[in-house]
């Protein structure tokens, strides 16, 4: 991670005629599928390992398989419920700025298919009187244990391996904790993210840009009936953004007769970052 972006924005306020409409189809279409040649899926490499391999199946194998590391230059982090806007906001990225958008559930197998998967075979699966699935819940934990350490471990990796991070400040991903300047989420992977930023490895530009110095040139476990816990966090370290500082971003891009710079340079432009 080289830089990192609060970006505060309101989709029915923001996402007008005289702004930028991020809920354009076009937009959300590209976003969801300009990465779509390193989709995650499940194959037959996967059953191997969870279905028909030893009885001690490969954690790293099946974490790569599942979660691969792809190159991109900006992680989305979002709240699933704002999955239409993350798309529209990384396909505008993707076709002005021709910039690759990692959002997790474009390219990565769900983290609740793959736990099914594990599940339906390790976790003692039977049925029930009313013709239900029913699982060992020790069995069931030991498995959640294992799929949301590989998600999490997955996901900072990749934030590390991004140049810069967009976090997608919404009502829906933060809400006021118990005073007003205080923020909170309920979802514990926001929650993981936003921390991860605080204490992942800042990386100078050179070590993204090697290949560009040499030539021209992201619903996983939302908040939902049961346990949800508040987490408090902190956005200070994140600059605060807005779709003027994004508008600002792209005419400075299009006004730029050479294209020497890369095209995230135009936006940290405007931000004292530093060298």
């Amino acid at each position: 991670m080289y830089s990192g972006f609060n970006l505060k924005i309101n989709a029915e306020r923001d996402c007008g005629p005289d702004s930028i409409n991020f809920l354009d189809p076009g937009y959300i279409k590209t976003g969801e599928t300009h990465l779509g040649d390193v989709s995650g899926k499940v194959n037959q490499e996967l059953e191997n390992m969870v279905l028909k391999g030893t009885d001690i199946p490969d954690g790293v194998a099946i974490q790569n398989d599942w979660f691969p590391e792809i190159n991109a230059d900006i992680f989305i982090s979002h709240s699933h419920s704002d999955r239409d806007l993350a798309n529209g906001i990384a396909g505008w990225i993707n076709q002005k700025f021709g910039l690759r958008c990692f959002i997790d559930s474009n390219v990565w197998g769900h983290a609740d298919k793959l736990l099914k998967t594990v599940n339906d075979e390790h976790s003692d699966r039977h049925t029930g009187e009313h013709g239900e699935n029913v699982y060992s819940y020790r069995l069931c934990n030991e498995a959640a244990n294992h799929v949301n350490a590989m998600l999490t471990i997955a996901l900072q990796k990749m934030i590390d391996r991004c140049e810069c991070i967009l976090f997608l400040n919404t009502n829906q991903s933060i809400l006021p904790y118990e005073k007003p300047e205080d923020d909170a989420t309920y979802s514990p992977w926001i929650y993981s993210e936003i921390v991860c930023t605080q204490l992942i490895r800042h990386k100078e530009l050179k070590e993204y840009r090697k290949e560009i110095f040499h030539e021209d040139q992201r619903a996983l476990f939302e908040v939902s009936e049961g346990f949800h816990p508040a987490y408090s966090v902190s956005l200070d370290h994140l600059m605060p953004l807005d779709i003027g500082n994004l508008m600002k971003w792209e005419q400075s891009y299009r006004k730029a007769t050479s294209k020497k710079h890369y095209p995230l340079d135009y936006l940290y432009q405007q931000f004292p970052v530093r060298d």
